[in-house]
């Protein structure tokens, strides 16, 4: 039965001699039983396990830059990790483990530029360790990525307003027009002034 195979597949991989990455992932895609085929678990134990292995394929995908990859397999395993921890009643299980498969979906996410999805990852996970400095970099520089998105699209903005106040002066009054090229100009200093101290604070906090 597959509820007694868990720890099989456990021992299997600790019993690997080389743990490389392209060694890892080529025993979890090439296992007879792949992990997504456990729903739930009889015992503690096996579901330790399964973080354990869960962590185990994530990181390495992470670490091979298959960033897409990482996130797919970590949505399709972590809701039954979680399920199971609810339902066996025990979050001694949300360890290190469990929670450093929370972060390779935070950092991949980052380094897709999906900032969105990146910092409230981060989020959560300072707010279970908010002395670990490694989050706090990765946050900030997830929050950074996201408000330069921001920054980037009122600039875009101002951009083409101001465009439109040069190529069109014609059919606008003058007040009009000066009001247009007056909020452009004033938008786009700002993300400037604010874009530049932003940066600067990331150097001086050793992020950049």
């Amino acid at each position: 039965m597959i509820m007694s195979t868990i720890e099989t597949i456990y021992n299997s991989f600790r019993g690997i001699k080389q743990h490389s990455i392209d060694h890892t992932i080529n025993f979890f895609e090439t296992s007879p039983i792949s992990l997504s085929e456990f729903k739930s678990f009889k015992e503690r134990k096996d579901l330790k396990f399964f973080i354990e292995l869960t962590w185990q394929y994530t990181n390495a995908l992470f670490q091979k830059h298959h960033y897409n990859e990482t996130i797919d397999k970590i949505i399709l395993y972590f809701p039954i990790i979680e399920n199971e921890i609810e339902r066996l009643g025990d979050n001694t299980l949300k360890d290190n483990w469990y929670y450093g498969i929370l972060f390779f979906q935070g950092m991949a996410s980052h380094n897709l530029h999906d900032f969105k999805t990146a910092t409230p990852i981060f989020k959560q996970l300072l707010l279970q360790d908010p002395k670990n400095d490694n989050y706090k970099d990765w946050y900030n520089s997830s929050l950074y990525g996201k408000r330069m998105r921001i920054s980037k699209s009122i600039m875009i903005v101002c951009l083409t307003l101001f465009a439109i106040a040069i190529l069109f002066h014609k059919y606008f009054p003058f007040n009009v027009k000066m009001s247009l090229e007056g909020i452009a100009l004033l938008g786009l200093m700002a993300t400037t002034i604010y874009d530049y101290y932003t940066k600067r604070s990331r150097r001086k906090n050793g992020i950049e």
